[in-house]
């Protein structure tokens, strides 16, 4: 994935109140204008750091790609046990989910296609090497059955993800996102553990994250 450079903590601060605004309101319907409106400062402030909406909407995304990253990284270095790594990391989504506005995903997949390339190639890169990882740790310890391939499942799986974020699948009148990711997780540990697994993810209720 590409990288993004920030000019210095001030323009960090700024974008960081830009994602909460697009995760909050989406982002099609969210103007320059309004969105200077919603931070507090001139619109020319903004431009000072972005030449136009597309670049504000692709650092944000990068923004909060990097802060995501870091997050799994930490709970990574832990060294905890794969199923309890999972719902560590599954934590942080739900918590997000719940506060996201369901047209995020729909506004970036169609009207900002670089802010979309650049999530899928996190989620083709460094998502798919932190649930590649999971799986070999999880054959390895044995929580996990050893009659998969872990290229396999964790290509099935970033496969899958994007599809519990699409309001368009999962209505949101129907549907939380939250329940739709706590059902997908739940199917994918269900469908890896061994029996020795299974006794450990038997005592985690998904449910109350």
């Amino acid at each position: 994935m590409k990288g993004i450079d920030f000019s210095g903590e001030k323009e960090i601060a700024i974008i960081e109140q830009v994602n909460q605004v697009y995760l909050e309101k989406g982002v099609k319907s969210i103007t320059m204008d309004d969105m200077a409106k919603e931070l507090r400062i001139s619109k020319k402030t903004l431009y000072k750091y972005v030449k136009n909406r597309a670049e504000l909407v692709k650092k944000s995304v990068y923004f909060h790609v990097l802060k995501e990253q870091k997050l799994v990284e930490e709970i990574q270095a832990k060294e905890l046990n794969p199923i309890q790594e999972t719902r560590e990391i599954a934590n942080y989504v739900i918590d997000t989910l719940s506060k996201i506005n369901p047209v995020v995903h729909y506004d970036l997949e169609k009207y900002f296609p670089d802010s979309w390339k650049l999530l899928n190639e996190y989620f083709s890169g460094f998502v798919y090497n932190s649930i590649l990882l999971n799986l070999e740790n999880g054959q390895k310890s044995g929580v996990y059955r050893d009659n998969f391939s872990p290229e396999v499942i964790a290509k099935l799986f970033i496969s899958k993800i994007d599809s519990t974020f699409d309001a368009q699948m999962f209505p949101p009148e129907n549907y939380t996102f939250v329940q739709v990711y706590i059902d997908f997780i739940q199917h994918h540990l269900y469908g890896i553990v061994s029996e020795k697994g299974s006794k450990i993810l038997n005592k985690i209720n998904f449910t109350n994250i």
